[in-house]
């Protein structure tokens, strides 16, 4: 026999039809001892079974030909190694179609494994075989990420550096994002009771799958989707749970594509309604729509025809208008976004891109491009959850308030009435623009009501160990909306004031329910201030935004003229381009260097009125003796001339 140290066990499951086909019965001495078989065996009722070439021994037992059983084989690590050698020589990588597989290009991922370097999208796309995710990102020409999360869209020219075999492989700070393979999960959010009510509905094609609908109702800007129930793909914005049931997600494959999916459901919950959520880790390549946009379709009607006999509507072309045409009412592209072409990889692409120095979100809007800088960074509590306490449907944990993920299931949980807070340290000073805070998802409303008009406070400090009640000792950013919203969807809170510096962010319950010491949250999201936003809150003034390293800094000043500034946003046909021109002059003038300048003046004409009274007295002066004397010789040739007449009269 061989020793414990050469051999392992296995559980292998075995269809009795196929052992039989693999020749089950027909084994011999010879083989036996070949593998290491103890001759003292021969004498006990044994049945052998081969199975991919594995041979095992066991105690005979009945067996119908429609169970399948689980065999303890014992085999030679040797043979193990050799079989699955062989396997890996018939298992070939499939080379990926960088046409059909690029995606485009983005500011912001979530890596799931990331290598320092590599050759070629391929390349990447073989190290991320082992990965559940089905995208990669490549940056900087060398940098291979498997993603799980994408966000911050640009124009794919900002992705402009290659691999070492010239393909696309990001920029300097944004990434190539390729689909490398099938999809073999999908973010499944709940499963219900019921199909939730839609807010609108795609026809499938016949051989569709549920990465389509989920493609579909993200171009549509929807948040859900759900379970395809008689060829029908339903999108809807909020959901309306009242009971809901979590387990571990499991994703049937397509009967006619063994490549794709077409089911995911919770286990043990497969008759329930999945929803699914679209926000985070879906996007394709826009330049091909998910359904037909033929003129006057039926009611609005979503499909995918073959023709659309009336033709297309403006921006789309082809024979089922599916290809975004630049050259015709903007491409379709949604307002402040252009429509331009692109070539990556020698291949043509059509895109639909935000202004220069802005990025499309994930909710299809233009933005300046921010960072989550609460990401990771450490929070804090004014009391805590057990550890790790898993309750009903949730999970709570104090890390759970800055890790990324927002689905509702993960949250952070206080239960102090006072001073009854939340806070992350931005470890840093930063001016706050505005908080993204996502709820737990909970299907009693009156315990999602716990954070109506939530209230979110500022302060460069703050004493993590005090009891006392901060909300005097704090400044003010905002409150969340009257109604707060079920997880899923983000409640923005935009700061009443864009020039407070701040390194805490501090969240509490409305002061009407601060007694209740229930405040619970998913995530919550930290951006910095601009002036993109709201002018910087600055009403009548001007917004200044100075970079201080990673950070802005907003002020507010006084503006003696007026800015004129002129933005072109538009698409030719004639270049397929995308222009921005913009022109302004600003004569500012700060009110500190304003008083500053008052000040000198007022110096200046002192001094001026020291040197220059002394010369106007001292010309006044002679003025005055100049005038006396010529008064003087005028009287004196007067006189004379009287006494000469007089002397000539005589």
């Amino acid at each position: 026999m061989a020793e414990e140290s050469d051999i392992k066990k296995y559980d292998i499951i075995v269809d009795l039809d196929d052992a039989g086909d693999h020749g089950g019965n027909d084994y011999d001495d010879d083989d036996e001892e070949d593998d290491g078989g103890d001759d003292e065996d021969d004498d006990d009722d044994v049945t052998v079974l081969t199975v991919d070439g594995l041979v095992a021994g066991v105690k005979s037992m009945e067996m119908s030909l429609m169970t399948f059983m689980a065999l303890d084989v014992i085999v030679k690590e040797e043979e193990e190694e050799e079989v699955e050698d062989d396997d890996d020589d018939d298992v070939a990588h499939a080379a990926i179609d960088l046409k059909e597989s690029y995606i485009g290009c983005y500011r912001n991922i979530s890596s799931t494994k990331t290598v320092a370097s590599v050759g070629s999208v391929d390349e990447c796309s073989q190290e991320c075989t082992d990965e559940n995710n089905s995208m990669i990102a490549l940056k900087d020409g060398e940098e291979c990420n498997c993603i799980e999360r994408l966000d911050s869209v640009v124009a794919s020219s900002q992705c402009d550096v290659i691999c070492d075999n010239d393909d696309a492989c990001g920029g300097s700070d944004s990434y190539s994002v390729y689909k490398s393979k099938p999809r073999v999960m999908h973010d499944a959010f709940l499963s219900v009771d019921n199909h939730q009510p839609e807010d609108i509905v795609m026809i499938l094609p016949a051989f569709s799958t549920l990465e389509m609908c989920a493609h579909f109702c993200f171009e549509t800007n929807h948040t859900f989707f759900q379970t395809i129930k008689n060829g029908s793909c339903s999108c809807f914005q909020e959901h309306q749970v009242t009971l809901g049931y979590v387990q571990e997600q499991i994703c049937e494959k397509c009967t006619y594509d063994l490549n794709e999916v077409c089911e995911c459901y919770h286990k043990n919950y497969q008759d329930k309604t999945t929803i699914f959520s679209t926000r985070s880790q879906y996007d394709f390549q826009r330049g091909v729509s998910t359904y037909s946009h033929c003129r006057n379709r039926n009611n609005g009607s979503y499909e995918i025809t073959e023709k659309c006999p009336e033709g297309c509507d403006p921006g789309w072309r082809g024979d089922s208008c599916r290809e975004r045409d630049c050259s015709s009412g903007g491409g379709g592209c949604p307002n402040g976004m252009g429509c331009i072409e692109s070539m990556v990889n020698d291949d043509d692409y059509v895109e639909c891109v935000c202004p220069p120095g802005k990025v499309r979100n994930k909710w299809y809007q233009c933005e300046v491009y921010r960072k989550n800088i609460a990401l990771h960074k450490p929070p804090y509590y004014s009391s805590i959850w057990p550890l790790e306490t898993s309750h009903g449907l949730f999970l709570i944990s104090p890390v759970y308030l800055t890790d990324g993920i927002h689905n509702g299931y993960f949250i952070s949980h206080i239960f102090d009435s006072m001073p009854a807070w939340m806070a992350v340290d931005l470890l840093n000073l930063y001016c706050v623009g505005f908080i993204r805070a996502y709820g737990r998802l909970n299907a009693v409303l009156h315990i999602v009501g716990r954070m109506d008009r939530f209230v979110v406070r500022l302060n460069e400090t703050l004493d993590t160990t005090s009891k006392n009640d901060l909300r005097t000792q704090t400044n003010l950013c905002g409150y969340g909306p009257e109604k707060a919203i079920q997880s899923g969807n983000p409640m923005v809170v935009l700061c009443e004031d864009f020039t407070i510096f701040s390194q805490f962010v501090i969240i509490q319950q409305s002061d009407e329910r601060l007694h209740e010491g229930v405040t619970s949250l998913a995530e919550l999201e930290v951006f910095e201030a601009g002036c993109d936003l709201l002018n910087g809150r600055c009403k009548n003034q001007t917004c200044v935004e100075v970079k201080n390293g990673d950070r802005r800094v907003i002020s507010c000043v006084e503006v003696y003229s007026t800015t004129t500034a002129n933005t072109n946003f538009s698409a030719t046909a004639a270049n397929r381009n995308f222009f921005a021109t913009a022109n302004a002059s600003a004569y500012i003038t700060y009110s500190t260097s304003s008083e500053l300048f008052k000040i000198e003046l007022n110096n200046l004409w002192f001094l001026l009125v020291l040197l220059v009274l002394p010369v106007i007295f001292a010309i006044s002066f002679f003025n005055k003796k100049k005038k006396v004397a010529d008064k003087a010789g005028e009287l004196s040739s007067k006189y004379s001339g009287n006494n000469d007449l007089e002397s000539a009269t005589d």
